[in-house]
């Protein structure tokens, strides 16, 4: 078979090799990640636009259980105060469910008023006309004039007992049809005779001296236990105020409460004449404005919102932006009030919104991280595909060095083997006439004896190197090399004048290992006059010898140096020369002799003793192999 069609074949092989690989690489491993990348892109891409979809729903759904919150807030607060006897409105009232009847101090006199309100108020509406007397109480309120008392007298005239007084409620046959409207509630209160004492003027002395005169309110309790007295009592209402001055609205929450007269009206003291008639009291607290709307809300928000829905406040603006979804938070609606409201103020100054921009913002974000992981895995896969086609050369490579290095063995093996045989026949045929034939004979079996030990020597020394610890030691560098510059001098028993040394005095000492720079310099002569020989006539080389020189350089590194005018090595494979049985060329095509060893040896050596070896292109052509070695460190 031709040359061309082996090598055309190897290629072909190579080629399909390589293509296999690929091919696999990309189903196995570049297929399922685009598959899997396109499909987790698409669900990411769906989800984006479900969310952005629900966002108008999720903002109403937040408005809906904001509201909902708050107006729990505001009825809890309302039931508390709804359930307080009318009594408790008064400074000073009469009590007896802690035992004899005594005279105490009104809760709303003493501490702070709860969260949520500001003061309490309390006025009788009678048959007469004119603004009735309003009384506040405002717990620990200091002495003296208080402007929030005032105020607070100021809007329940106007808003409360005015619509009172004008629309004439305060009649008796009024009060009494309030009985069987819808929304009152009827309590029964035991003991009357603390029923009237608590809408009495008296003094608690006159009072019990005028009870124990009257028939049916001496005694505590009657024949079917005790003495009962009904009291029809309103729900608390809410009444929302607007105010041009005010950032929030004002609220009041009041109820209406009736107390029919006695039926037995005869010579009714005057300490208790107050059920001649039926009593009709107003009583109710004003709600704080900033509690209801900012500070309540703001609290109930943290806990049944989470952070994308946002709460808005009366006082911040929403700037326009088609991105902002807003609903308003209905409170009132979930409340009996009411509202004396412009047509255009909303009852519902609280509102929620929610942004789709930090959405999307959040979204580009994600889809940063897709796009970053995504270039990631295309980086990696690329440089997978760089590594594994640089694994199918570094193969290839290996396997081509391995078949030059068996070519070459084999080459190197056989020549002195042959030699060794032909010589050795022909002592032993009895070819070898005369005694200066024989011994030349017999020096040229030894000399090839001692080429294949080296052979087997060198293979040898690099598993060697490979496989064990080294500790070199302190040496000097000039006098390993003197005492093996005789031998390098010479060439087939006698010396040729091919190479020169250039030794500096004075070079510190460095660290080695026995015959480490000998198998270094040896290899660096014996490269050298392989593929740079020196001619040599009878007057001496013809060209400019070998140099094997030491010195220092600029940085105070001891150099060993070994400079020839070869051809020199190209750029690219001035590292590659110190791979193992790397030799530059075809092996079938070489005329030099060579296993690729003797330079790999030289990088081990060095290595070895701590050092490092290049090659670098001489100044008028040619190569210096240089060894940089460690300097040793004395106590």
């Amino acid at each position: 078979m031709p040359l061309s069609g082996v090598f055309g074949g190897g290629m072909a092989r190579r080629f399909s090799s390589r293509r296999t690989a690929l091919f696999l690489y990309v189903v196995l491993v570049g297929l399922p990640a685009v598959v899997f990348g396109a499909l987790l892109f698409r669900q990411l891409t769906r989800d984006q636009q479900r969310l952005l979809a629900e966002l108008p729903a999720e903002c109403e759904d937040a408005a809906e259980r904001l509201g909902e919150s708050v107006a729990v807030r505001v009825l809890a607060l309302l039931d508390g105060e709804a359930g307080r006897p009318f009594w408790e409105y008064r400074s000073w009232y009469y009590r007896n469910d802690l035992g004899p009847l005594q005279l105490s101090p009104s809760p709303l006199i003493s501490g702070d008023p709860p969260p949520g309100i500001v003061g309490w108020f309390s006025f009788s509406v009678g048959a007469r006309s004119g603004m009735p007397e309003i009384e506040v109480l405002r717990g620990d309120a200091l002495p003296g004039p208080d402007p929030i008392a005032q105020r607070i007298r100021d809007l329940v005239a106007e808003v409360v007992a005015a619509p009172l007084i004008r629309d004439s409620i305060v009649a008796e046959d009024e009060l009494l049809r309030a009985q069987q409207e819808e929304g009152y509630s009827v309590l029964e209160y035991p003991f009357v005779r603390t029923v009237v004492l608590n809408l009495s003027t008296g003094t608690l002395d006159e009072c019990k001296a005028a009870l124990r005169d009257r028939p049916g309110l001496a005694s505590e309790e009657k024949e079917d236990g005790r003495d009962h007295h009904a009291i029809y009592v309103q729900p608390m209402l809410l009444r929302v105020i607007p105010r041009e001055d005010q950032k929030y609205p004002s609220i009041i929450a009041s109820r209406n409460i009736a107390i029919p007269k006695l039926e037995d009206q005869t010579q009714l003291p005057s300490c208790i004449d107050a059920l001649e008639r039926t009593v009709h009291l107003v009583q109710g607290f004003v709600i704080d404005s900033e509690w209801m709307f900012e500070t309540m809300p703001t609290d109930v928000a943290e806990r049944v919102l989470s952070l994308s829905p946002e709460l808005v406040l009366a006082d911040q603006e929403i700037p326009p932006n088609p991105d902002v979804t807003v609903a308003e938070v209905k409170v009132f609606e979930r409340l009996s009030y009411v509202g004396h409201l412009s047509s255009d103020w909303p009852p519902d100054i609280l509102r929620i919104k929610t942004d789709a921009s930090s959405l999307r913002r959040d979204f580009r974000v994600q889809n940063s991280w897709f796009g970053g992981m995504a270039f990631i895995l295309t980086i990696s896969m690329m440089i997978g595909i760089r590594l594994l086609l640089s694994s199918i050369r570094a193969s290839r490579i290996e396997a081509e060095r391995t078949r030059n290095f068996v070519a070459s063995v084999t080459h190197e093996l056989r020549t002195p083997i042959a030699a060794v045989k032909l010589y050795g026949e022909m002592l032993h045929d009895g070819w070898v006439q005369g005694e200066e034939k024989r011994n030349e004979y017999l020096a040229r079996i030894v000399s090839e004896s001692d080429r294949l030990d080296g052979l087997v020597d060198r293979v040898l020394l690099r598993r060697k190197l490979f496989d064990q610890n080294h500790h070199p030691v302190p040496g000097d560098l000039n006098e390993e090399i003197r005492q093996q510059q005789e031998d390098l001098e010479m060439v087939g028993g006698r010396s040729i004048g091919d190479i020169r040394f250039d030794l500096s005095p004075g070079l510190p000492h460095v660290l080695v290992l026995q015959d480490g720079i000998h198998v270094i310099v040896q290899n660096l002569v014996e490269n050298a006059r392989k593929y740079a020989p020196v001619s040599v006539g009878a007057e001496g080389p013809a060209g400019e010898p070998i140099l094997v020189r030491t010195r220092m350089s600029e940085k105070g590194h001891v150099l060993l140096e070994v400079l020839d005018r070869g051809p020199g090595i190209p750029e690219k494979d001035r590292t590659r020369v110190f791979e193992a049985f790397l030799r530059l060329g075809d092996e079938s095509t070489r005329s030099t002799k060579g296993t690729g060893l003797g330079l790999h040896l030289v990088a081990l050596q060095a290595r070895a003793m701590r050092g490092k070896v290049r090659a670098l292109p001489r100044e008028g052509g040619g190569t210096v192999f240089q060894v940089q070695l460690k300097r040793a460190t004395r106590a």
